[in-house]
């Protein structure tokens, strides 16, 4: 990597370089050019980083991939910018190569006090620690259902956040323009004449999360014991607009159903990093009211997503697990690097809130037929050193309808996938 900085520092014409450990910076220049963990360009009070993320997946699977990439995909091309203006404002603009919607998180970030800060621009709803976590920094090489699924992902609006009462808690809390990505409408909505347009569907979100206990040394990341809890409510128009149940494939399972009204999430999450091992456990929530969605224009009752999960990892070559692993000795540079299994066990489910009766699948009914995706995902990662990594996943998910599943006439799929990461 600093062979790879020094290069990049020799094309920057007329910037002058140095690598970490160099001991001829006394004369700093005007502008910098850095290299540490990613390539720095440094100026007085302003700094840029750059950034970039390559994932790359190799796949089998019983359901067809046909139409979510193929046994060979491409899983992220992804390049930025993270930056700062003196050690009060900072910002970040990422972006993904190749694809449609291509920006991610675009946002300046704004320190007035410790316990008060200011986000504006596209990023992550505050809501569960999965879907929080970057790419770089999982444990599997996809996210939970929870997280793909109920979780609401990107959105652009305005966060507050900060820690309070000596650090010991911290708040977000934030108002934005729709529901997240994940929860975006795809039904038209028509209008009879003369009727006014829906106002947009904003949505606003709250997440508190505490460091219980921490380990006794290192820095702040090292986190032992953590929870959190979340909140988000938003309106979503009358139509086919609820969320819905897809596999780790994109095969639908549960399909969207007419709501009309309220939309609201609550999620709960626990974090235990002993060392070497950690435990991570998360619930959510979602209740979708159905106004007027009867078949007889009448109210029916909600419509439900729910989701959990527990996993576990543990690192056989005994680094300390933080959100991450850095190997002690990086391969190729004296050492193996580090080796990690993990495991999760997980559940995302679809009904209605009323229980009782014959149920339907008919969008309109009520009470519906329940339909669930319960999966296992087992692995190992190998750690390169800081920027790569390897993740080696074995899938199984069961689906509880016979009649709507990931493959017709079978309810237990199995999946493997081989990912090639590096993050810089």
């Amino acid at each position: 990597m600093k062979s790879a900085c020094i290069a990049l520092a020799v094309l920057a014409a007329g910037v002058p370089s140095y690598a970490q450990g160099d001991k001829k910076k006394a004369d700093k220049p005007a502008v910098e050019f850095v290299c540490t963990d990613q390539p720095s360009f440094r100026a007085g009070i302003f700094r840029v980083d750059l950034r970039a993320k390559l994932q790359a997946d190799f796949r089998t699977a019983d359901q067809d991939l046909t139409h979510e990439g193929g046994v060979y995909e491409t899983a992220q091309k992804r390049i930025g910018i993270t930056g700062q203006i003196t050690n009060r404002v900072q910002f970040e603009i990422e972006r993904e190569l190749g694809v449609k919607d291509a920006w991610r998180d675009v946002f300046v970030n704004v320190e007035i006090a410790r316990a008060i800060e200011v986000r504006a621009g596209k990023f992550k709803m505050p809501f569960s620690y999965d879907r929080l976590t970057g790419p770089a920094r999982l444990d599997f090489a996809y996210r939970s259902l929870l997280a793909q699924t109920i979780a609401p992902g990107r959105d652009i609006g305005v966060q507050v956040h900060g820690e309070v009462f000596r650090r010991v808690l911290r708040y977000q809390a934030g108002v934005f323009q729709h529901d997240g990505e994940n929860a975006r409408i795809h039904e038209p909505i028509f209008l009879v004449p003369g009727e006014p347009e829906p106002k947009a569907e904003r949505s606003v979100a709250v997440r508190l999360t505490s460091d219980v206990l921490r380990h006794a040394s290192g820095p702040r990341s090292l986190r032992q014991l953590f929870v959190g809890v979340a909140f988000t409510q938003s309106r979503v128009p009358e139509g086919l607009n609820s969320l819905r149940g897809q596999s780790f494939f994109g095969t639908e399972f549960a399909e969207r159903m007419y709501v009309s009204g309220d939309r609201r999430r609550i999620g709960a999450e626990a974090v235990w990093m002993p060392g070497p091992l950690s435990l991570k456990t998360e619930y959510a929530r979602v209740a979708e009211q159905r106004k007027r969605q009867g078949l007889l224009d009448d109210d029916i009752s909600d419509f439900v997503s729910s989701a959990w999960y527990v996993s576990g990892t543990w690192a056989l070559t005994g680094e300390r697990k933080s959100d991450d692993i850095e190997p002690r000795k990086a391969f190729l540079q004296g050492g193996f690097g580090a080796l990690e299994l993990a495991a999760r066990y997980e559940r995302l489910g679809f009904a209605s809130a009323l229980k009782e009766g014959t149920r339907f699948v008919n969008p309109r009914a009520d009470p519906l037929l329940e339909n669930a995706d319960t999966a296992v995902t087992v692995g190992v990662n190998w750690y390169l050193n800081k920027w790569g990594k390897i993740v080696v996943n074995g899938i199984r998910e069961e689906f509880k309808d016979p009649e709507r599943t990931a493959i017709p006439g079978k309810t237990a799929t199995w999946a493997a996938v081989a990912r090639l990461q590096f993050a810089m």
